[in-house]
């Protein structure tokens, strides 16, 4: 009788483990709308991206034909929401912790960004350093974007300086500047990635050439560039001869 009694009081303390995972385990449902501030119609292929406090990416979804997503984010504190999408200016939005039976809804309304060019360029095909934009977006890196970026570039005479101007919790920047940046995560040097190029952990970087960087994991980097990084890097892209002298309205540069 004691066993029996032993028995079905492991099995009840199992039972509770068991259910406090399956409720640990549950995902805050997210939803809602993108559409333009202006017009009011619905935004597809709109980029939304859920990150913590940290800039790690929990969930992302894209909007669909009428501007609508939806993404599940398993995370216990707050969050941020930032919606991208080309053409548009950028939107984000904190969200506080909430019971994960709650499902969030919120709807973006975003401002059409004005651009100097000719109807050609309007609908051509998205820049080099656009595509490689989204593409750093999508893979979940941690993104310095060309707006953060423009902001402090021209003022920061070197790349520790610019780090430190911008910002980043995760990234531990050296005493001089003949050191190596380290992340938190790992106690090796990044690598500089300057365009796809691996350049080690001491490249020179001139900050106002700089369109955007994003800072890789270890296991983001040896992914994309083996063995040639694989304490983590600093993709770097450069800006592109129109990002340096845009055109005008007439078409002369």
């Amino acid at each position: 009788m004691i066993r029996l009694v032993l028995r079905l009081r492991v099995f009840v303390a199992l039972l509770a483990l068991l259910v406090t995972w399956a409720g640990s385990a549950e995902a805050q449902v997210v939803r809602g709308l993108v559409r333009s501030s202006s017009t009011a119609l619905p935004i597809p292929s709109a980029n939304i991206v859920a990150r913590d406090s940290l800039g790690n990416v929990l969930a992302s979804a894209v909007s669909a034909e009428d501007g609508s997503w939806a993404l599940k984010v398993q995370s216990g504190g707050a969050f941020e929401l930032r919606v991208r999408r080309l053409g548009f200016e950028m939107s984000t939005t904190n969200v506080r912790a909430k019971p994960v039976s709650d499902t969030l809804e919120f709807e973006f309304l975003l401002t059409e960004i004005a651009t100097e060019a000719d109807a050609v360029r309007i609908t051509a095909e998205s820049s080099l350093n656009e595509r490689r934009l989204n593409e750093a977006i999508r893979r979940g890196w941690k993104v310095f974007e060309p707006e953060l970026v423009a902001q402090h570039r021209n003022r920061a005479q070197t790349f520790n300086q610019l780090m430190r101007t911008v910002g980043s919790v995760s990234v531990i920047l050296p005493q001089n500047e003949g050191g190596c940046i380290r992340t938190t995560r790992s106690p090796g040097c990044l690598s500089f990635v300057v365009d796809g190029q691996v350049l080690g952990p001491n490249a020179v970087i001139i900050p106002s050439d700089i369109y955007f960087f994003a800072i890789l994991s270890p296991s983001e980097s040896r992914v994309q560039y083996g063995d040639r990084a694989p304490f983590g890097a600093i993709a770097i892209y450069t800006r592109s001869r129109l990002d340096r002298q845009p055109r005008r309205p007439n078409g002369r540069p």
